[in-house]
């Protein structure tokens, strides 16, 4: 053991304790104790002290009385900032920090005075459980995916406390994986052809813009903060295109999507009562919409159906159209097939043609059979 270190065991009361003293980066003598059940446990402790100190030098032991809301304050004075962009890229923030604001309350409240380095593997896998049985503040089944969305924000920040030395490792990486998109069950809400006719027939009146949203959702596959954020600027209604800029999508990367003539007919209609201002909005805010689609569903006899399924059933469509799906993906601004494939469902449509077609082949000669297969292969 160097000479600016001694360390030593020593019973106390019913435990016992490990103590190194050591000279600190300014040359003053420090000490820190840690205790221990049993003699060979602090033993064991007073080695991994003395190690720790070679390794990782004493700014390491200093930290070790950092608590997760100390993390908090730091992450959230870090990180959890307002998107910065810079030539149309996000250079900074977080785009979703509003969101994760209210996810990082329910982090502070359960591991608030804990300290890092005493958060175990363990620790966070009885949260994710407690959480995963804990009813929304709307008194309703808590989704497997929220309960991820919560831990990826930990486990986030304890990589964060990893590269600040507030922590040796990260939990997260001492047994299997905690956050595991393969459990979710994906949302796959189509909307028929039917609801959508019902829908749209009780857009009228107070709700005639909603009429417009929901087809623009339809028929382009749009996502809700891409549709919000629309500019006139961003419209072509001579070339019928919409040009989506990269720091209003979700993948921070700019497309274009085409324009139905139904479409076009509703933006058209939207712009004659607009102002013509380039920078004006198209649509309408997010509360408004949220809240009149509720009842414009409710009117119209349909349950269980969000703006974002609409996309959802553009991609269906488009599939069943005979769209490839590597164009579906760019239509949709997807950067993998994985996530196209999460967005193009299997409605009773589908399921009734595929039956169809697998009916058929006990009729089919040997021939046709061998043609088919090579047009598969």
């Amino acid at each position: 053991m160097s000479k600016q270190r001694k360390g030593y065991v020593y019973e106390r009361g019913k435990s016992w304790v490990a103590r190194v003293t050591y000279l600190d980066e300014t040359g003053e003598q420090r000490s820190i104790r840690r205790s221990f059940s049993t003699k060979s446990q602090a033993n064991n402790g007073l080695k991994q002290l003395v190690r720790e100190l070679d390794e990782r030098g004493s700014r390491s032991l200093t930290l070790e009385r950092r608590t997760f809301n100390d993390l908090a304050d730091y992450y959230e004075g870090q990180y959890m900032i307002a998107p910065v962009y810079v030539g149309g890229r996000k250079v900074a923030g977080l785009r979703s920090y509003e969101d994760q604001k209210r996810r990082l309350i329910v982090l502070r409240d359960y591991f608030g005075k804990r300290k890092l380095r005493d958060i175990t593997y363990g620790d966070i896998e009885k949260f994710k459980l407690e959480l995963l049985a804990k009813p929304t503040h709307r008194d309703k089944p808590r989704s497997l995916a929220d309960v991820h969305r919560v831990l990826t924000i930990l486990r986030t920040m304890l990589k964060v406390a990893e590269r600040e030395d507030w922590i040796i490792r990260s939990p997260f990486g001492r047994g299997k994986p905690l956050v595991t998109m393969a459990d979710e069950k994906p949302r796959e809400r189509v909307l028929s052809r039917e609801e959508e006719q019902r829908l749209l027939a009780v857009c009228t009146g107070r709700r005639a813009q909603l009429k417009a949203v929901l087809v623009c959702a339809l028929d382009t596959g749009m996502r809700r903060g891409e549709i919000i954020s629309l500019q006139w600027k961003h419209v072509d209604l001579i070339g019928r295109l919409i040009h989506i800029e990269a720091f209003n999508t979700k993948t921070m990367r700019a497309r274009t999507v085409p324009m139905t003539e139904r479409l076009a007919a509703e933006l058209h209609r939207l712009y004659e009562q607009s102002s013509g201002d380039p920078e004006g909005q198209v649509f309408i805010n997010r509360g408004w919409l949220q809240n009149i689609l509720k009842r414009a569903c409710k009117a119209a006899g349909i349950e269980d159906f969000r703006l974002h399924d609409c996309r959802h059933t553009c991609a269906t469509r488009l599939v069943q159209g005979g769209l490839p799906l590597a164009e579906v993906g760019r239509i949709l601004g997807h950067t993998t097939l994985t996530m196209t494939y999460r967005y193009t469902n299997a409605d009773n449509t589908t399921l009734a043609r595929a039956a169809a077609i697998l009916e058929m082949f006990p009729s089919l000669e040997e021939k046709d059979f061998e043609a088919m297969s090579m047009m598969i292969n």
